[in-house]
């Protein structure tokens, strides 16, 4: 019994209530299950009159089903819904484990779309393909506000009254069965709100009001309305309201049906937004249609967003392959003057793409700017550039980098420390090698990774700091390193192996058996000869042995 107060509720309610507990106490007819579905304010106001038949027949009785699902086991979540398709959907998509509000509410949202006015019904339709068709799930309401009209007929717009929008949007937020409503406002709960933050004046920096489709809605949009191609004032409020990067998913999604017009204005208004894939988007389909016009082009390097320097060095492949030759110029010359510095590997990258592109001005420019204030927090990207910059020709700014590698780079950190040392010497940074070994490095790294210290070692070697290798050798690494990478333990061992550092040999080897690494203990001297029939608990070369000699 769905609804259990539409049955035992009103004037037939007592009859209904008689009749049940009579079924229910009648051994006779049994056995019988009666189930009903109840919201606990329905619950409330069927049992408040007492000795009522409806009373008896609720009393003791109840099931409470939880408001949310989320403290339920996942396990037995799943298995129920291993043999029940909604329950896996209402899993799936209900919002905070509200399984019961989704199941409740699915079917009267349905309802809802089939028998709402037009006006609502074009905002839940424009929601609902604005969502299919990649729009993220917060809907700006100017967008829904643009684009519905373009589902009325002309006798149904004409007919519109002025606080249309307002009762539409009553409608559609009425919640259904406690889930949401087929399309509510989204508000910040207080608790999120960044501390100490005021309003501003009316009007400045006001945030647009947005709204959420109900999950539900948004799946069955996607079966329903896959073979739909939305109006032209979709797209139209969808260039002029949504943000950059729902703009661009909207264009992929225009351009795929068959709209390129739509498709390039919303691609052309997510470039100058700052999406960089968008730039390149727009590039290629227009050269597709307009080859002899570099307007887009001109449009690209002048607004494409330089956050991505992978986006950037592709860009600017493209406008080569193209012709465009001056927007190329334009292009480096913003990149060489304003690309972040935060990705010394994206730095390297672009410097190349400059120097294949002729582009030696801007080389220079870039190559300046990287070497006083490229991070250095990643030192095989900044190992990188320093090869890079030496490859364009940028002796000087290898010189400063060098400089800002030696006298700052983190000494705790064994890997960056070999790392850096091995792309000084590469670059022939020999003093900045010098200044870097004087910081004494040995003694401040955390000598507990096998391939770092191993790297290390291999690194100091060649430069002459046989210092450092005594003062790394003397901090005991064969004690301290960790041992759950079998290559790199004997990588390191190899390492102390090569540099003759037997009392580290021994002190690593001793420790392989417990940790399991028996076959890298047999690398050592003579033990794949004496410890040809493995070994005792003790230690000791075991005895020979044969078939014979099991059980």
């Amino acid at each position: 019994m769905n609804e259990t107060q539409d049955y035992l509720g009103g004037e037939a309610g007592e009859r209904v209530a008689a009749g049940l507990r009579a079924l229910l106490t009648d051994a006779s007819r049994g056995p019988v299950l009666v189930l009903g579905t109840l919201w606990p304010e329905h619950h409330a106001a069927l049992t408040s009159r007492p000795g009522s038949q409806v009373r008896h027949l609720l009393d003791g009785v109840v099931i409470e089903v939880p408001e949310t699902f989320a403290d339920i086991d996942p396990a037995a979540l799943r298995q129920a819904a291993g043999t029940d398709l909604r329950l896996a959907e209402a899993i799936e998509q209900a919002e905070d484990g509200h399984v019961t509000q989704y199941l409740a509410g699915g079917p009267e949202l349905l309802d809802r779309l089939a028998t709402a006015d037009p006006a609502a019904k074009a905002l839940m339709w424009a929601a609902m393909d604005a969502r299919r068709l990649g729009h993220r799930t917060a809907l700006p309401l100017p967008l829904l506000e643009q684009a519905a009209p373009a589902y009325l007929t002309d006798l149904q717009y004409d007919q519109l009254g002025e606080d249309w929008l307002e009762q539409a949007l009553a409608y559609t937020s009425r919640p259904c069965k406690g889930a949401r409503g087929a399309l509510t406002r989204i508000r910040a709960a207080p608790s999120r709100r960044a501390r100490g933050r005021r309003p501003g004046p009316a009007g400045e920096h006001a945030e647009v009001p947005v709204y959420r489709l109900a999950d539900y809605l948004d799946q069955h949009a996607r079966a329903t309305r896959c073979s739909l191609i939305p109006p032209i004032g979709f797209w139209a409020a969808a260039a002029a309201h949504a943000r950059p990067g729902d703009q661009e998913a909207l264009g992929d999604a225009a351009w795929a049906r068959g709209l390129y017009r739509d498709a390039t204005q919303l691609h052309k208004n997510a470039t100058t937004g700052g999406r960089p894939k968008a730039a390149l988007t727009l590039v290629n389909h227009l050269h597709t249609l307009h080859p002899g016009d570099h307007r887009p082009a001109d449009h690209v390097a002048a607004h494409a967003s330089l956050r991505d320097l992978d986006a950037i060095d592709t860009l600017l492949s493209r406008l080569q392959e193209v012709g465009a030759d001056e927007q190329v110029a334009v292009l480096a010359h913003r990149a060489a003057a304003h690309a972040p510095l935060d990705t010394p590997d994206a730095v390297a990258s672009l410097l190349i793409r400059l120097k294949w592109a002729g582009a030696d001005e801007q080389v220079a420019a870039l190559a300046d700017r990287a070497a006083a204030h490229v991070t250095l927090d990643a030192p095989t990207a900044v190992a990188s550039l320093l090869s890079r910059l030496k490859w364009a020709g940028a002796e000087e700014q290898v010189g400063v980098l060098a400089d800002r590698v030696a006298a700052h780079i983190a000494l705790d950190n064994t890997y960056a420390v070999a790392t850096l040392l091995k792309g000084l010497r590469e670059v022939g940074a020999d003093e900045q090698v010098t200044a870097l070994l004087a910081r004494d490095p040995a003694t401040h790294i955390t000598p507990d990774h096998p391939a770092a210290v191993a790297v290390l070692l291999n690194h100091l070697g060649p430069v002459g700091a046989e210092d450092q290798v005594a003062a790394l050798l003397a901090r005991d690494p064969a004690a301290h390193i960790t041992l759950d990478d079998r290559y790199f333990v004997g990588a390191l061992l190899t390492q102390l192996q090569v540099m003759g550092a037997d009392e580290q040999v021994a002190a690593l080897t001793d420790r392989l058996p417990a940790e399991g690494l028996f076959d890298e203990f047999l690398r050592v001297a003579d033990h794949r000869v004496r410890y040809r029939f493995g070994r005792e608990p003790d230690g000791r070369p075991a005895h020979e042995w044969g078939w014979d000699d099991l059980e």
